[in-house]
């Protein structure tokens, strides 16, 4: 407990410092900030232009909510630090010991969903360019259950810590490497925006720096994450989106109100024909259309929710596979309410400050001066900004500024945003770097090493479930004092990535809008993943060599499309009309494009192997490896390393691998333990399978 203090304390500090700083900037910094003209994106009819804006500076009221959700992350980071015996191994560090329920599971991926890029991103894109973006939400209504029907149990099933371990089992210890290095280059690009998108928007709207914000945010977020590890990740997640949605809900009902009411806001909205929902172009290269949101946001949506390791490590966490499951049921209507809150907010704006339908008419019939006749609200011009994604922040410190606490609260929003998705990137990063770098590269412990010695080369076969150079981390195998030593590790790990996020960040000011940045980094890395992902589960004559190939392949052409796009741009940021037609493909299309490329070239790859290595048709594929939906009828009854009165019960189970390493029927009384929780199952029974799968084994089955 005294422990628990001083660290609560130093928190603390750390908060109020970092408060009065920041208040000492806003008394210093001049009462307007000067920004450059307008820069408007195409899709705004006509082109307006305002007073340089004069920000209201924040109260007591706004700092003191503002260092409350600091402070309280950073203490339920600290309590889960020192709660219990502490973040003491890898099961709970990484895992939560997988005893987590549904709903934090889903709310701290939801929160992890809608970051800044979110908060921010939508909102500018629905005021530039209508609400068409929403209809993104529908294609949610595809990606999620296709995630927890079909990704999510082979996951669980195979009990997995890192997502990428299954590309091992599936195909070879090369894949796994790539998957794992093409998803820590995802996320740090991606964690790069989230934590530069809100310190932006501050420092044009409330003159907070952005080398204060980033600095401030990425410190915090990496001090609790380090010490508290996934459970704290998972708790502070609930907090912080407790605050977002509070704070978005709020924003929205005022931002009606002061538009002059939903019916007003609804009306000038269409009347000007930005409820562009439906856009039934099949070309492409249009930025947004219906078919690149539905089947486009299908492919973007996948590469997040089902087999990114930041979603599927908490997945992982739940207790059983109900519990995962219902988690990723739970994100379907919590991710498409919050999303139209934003794109409400986003038609706020374009109602309140497109307003300019003036007219000059006669008073009366006697009248001689003609005055201005406004056909709703007061007109409000735009007020000057360097990007429209900080359209939001200005319209929240221009009209609410004045009313004590509401500043405070949507800045702790935007942070509370930003948090809970670094904060789960950087777990997420931690665990795959260790169990797909650092313990294959170091190898298994001394006790294992005759077990895993008789394993290696054994890939895409039946016993393809135990050849993982890393198993799960409740394995009873594995040795306590290295996997202290794995909990340290972990922990520095996670500090080395959120320093070189924060340096990544100042980087980020050369990209394009929230959202087209967001979507064009899961387009562009995350596609080739769900591509080998999807070919191994469900294919299943898929091989090593078609695997290899085609996430390759699939990463070339995310490589050549984001390039091409990149250096064909005018100066206004838009794609050259003359550029190479696949350079001008909207970035919706990005992730179809790539995890199609990988599937379809990895099938073509794993046929021709097939035909030319006769060996490659007789290999056979552990069900378990594979989607529910094609594993064979009764499959459990005959395949080998599977117990017939217990379907879950496999070769990649822990209790399974370490009987199998001792190689005969006695359990010593670890063991026993852990097998009383299996309902069902008798031990003695369950040992004359094991001496048949070790028989199979030796004779090379």
């Amino acid at each position: 407990m005294l422990k628990l203090f001083r660290r609560i304390i130093v928190a603390f500090v750390i908060v109020v410092l970092v408060g009065l700083y920041f208040k000492h900037v806003d008394k210093t910094a001049p009462g307007s900030v000067k920004q450059p003209a307008a820069r408007r994106e195409r899709g705004v009819a006509g082109k307006m232009s305002g007073a340089e804006p004069n920000v209201h500076p924040f109260t007591w009221l706004d700092y003191v909510i503002f260092s409350a959700m600091l402070a309280v992350s950073a203490c339920t980071g600290l309590y889960h630090a020192c709660a219990g015996e502490g973040q003491k191994s890898t099961s709970k560090f990484l895992m939560a010991d997988r005893s987590m329920m549904s709903l934090p599971v889903a709310i701290s991926v939801i929160a992890s969903y809608l970051s800044a890029i979110t908060i921010l991103g939508v909102p500018s894109e629905v005021f530039v360019y209508g609400i068409q973006y929403w209809m993104v939400c529908w294609s949610f209504f595809i990606a999620i259950p296709v995630s927890a029907l079909v990704f999510i149990p082979v996951f669980h099933g195979l009990g997995l810590t890192s997502a990428y371990d299954y590309l091992h089992k599936r195909f070879s210890p090369l894949v796994r490497s790539i998957g794992a290095l093409f998803f820590i280059l995802q996320t740090l690009l991606y964690l790069a925006v989230v934590l530069y998108a809100p310190a932006l928007a501050l420092e044009a709207a409330t003159k907070f720096p952005i080398f204060a914000t980033v600095l401030t945010t990425g410190i915090l977020c990496t001090i609790y994450t380090a010490l508290g590890g996934i459970k704290a990740v998972i708790w502070t997640d609930v907090f912080q989106f407790i605050v977002l949605f509070g704070s978005l809900l709020t924003i929205t009902i005022m931002g009606v109100i002061q538009a002059g009411g939903m019916k007003y806001v609804w009306t000038y909205n269409n009347d000007r024909g930005h409820l562009n929902f439906f856009n039934f172009s099949p070309d492409p290269t249009e930025r947004l259309t219906f078919w690149g949101l539905i089947i486009g946001g299908v492919f973007n949506t996948l590469p997040v929710w089902a087999v990114s390791q930041t979603s599927v490590q908490r997945f992982l966490t739940a207790k059983n596979l109900k519990e995962a499951k219902r988690s990723v049921w739970f994100g379907l209507p919590g991710t498409v309410f919050v999303l139209t809150l934003v794109g409400l907010i986003g038609l706020v704006l374009f109602a309140y400050y497109n307003n300019l339908e003036t007219s000059l008419v006669l008073a009366n019939s006697t009248a001689t001066t003609p005055v201005m006749k406004n056909d709703g609200p007061q007109p409000h011009y735009t007020p000057n900004y360097q990007s429209s994604d900080q359209i939001l922040v200005y319209f929240v410190s221009l009209e609410f500024g004045n009313i004590p606490g509401i500043q405070g609260l949507f800045v702790a929003c935007l942070f509370a945003g930003t948090l809970s998705t670094v904060s789960s990137g950087l777990n997420a990063l931690a665990a795959v770097t260790l169990m797909d770098v650092v313990r294959p590269w170091r190898g298994p412990p001394k006790q294992r090493a005759d077990s895993d010695a008789s394993q290696e080369g054994s890939t895409n076969t039946a016993n393809s479930a135990t050849t993982s150079a890393s198993t799960p981390l409740t394995s009873v195998a594995v040795n306590q004092a290295q996997d202290r030593w794995d909990t340290i590790i972990s922990k520095i790990l996670t500090a080395v990535f959120g320093v070189i996020s924060i340096g990544l960040a100042f980087l980020a000011s050369k990209l394009g809008s929230l959202v087209k940045t967001a979507n064009t980094v899961v387009g562009g890395v995350g596609g080739p993943l769900l591509g080998v992902f999807s070919l191994g589960m469900l294919y299943r004559r898929a091989n090593t060599g078609g695997a290899l190939i085609g996430i390759l392949v699939g990463f070339y052409l995310a490589l050549w499309m984001t390039i091409g796009a990149a250096t064909h741009q005018d100066e206004n940021g838009n794609i050259k009309e003359d550029a190479f037609a696949l350079y001008r493909v909207s970035f919706m299309w990005y992730s179809m494009f790539t995890s199609m490329a990988t599937f379809l070239v990895g099938v073509i790859v794993s046929e021709i192997i097939r035909c030319c290595i006769p060996d490659e048709r007789y290999k056979r594929v552990d069900p378990l490896l594979l989607a529910t939906f094609l594993r064979p009828k009764g499959w459990h009854k005959s395949f080998p390393g599977t117990d017939s009165h217990n379907p879950d019960m496999r070769i990649g189970d822990p209790v399974f691998q370490s009987l199998l390493a001792s190689g005969n029927q006695s359990v010593d009384q670890e063991n026993e333990s852990l097998l009383g929780d299996l309902e069902g199952n008798d031990i003695h029974e369950l040992g004359s399978v094991i001496n048949e799968v070790t028989d199979m084994r030796s004779a090379q089955y």
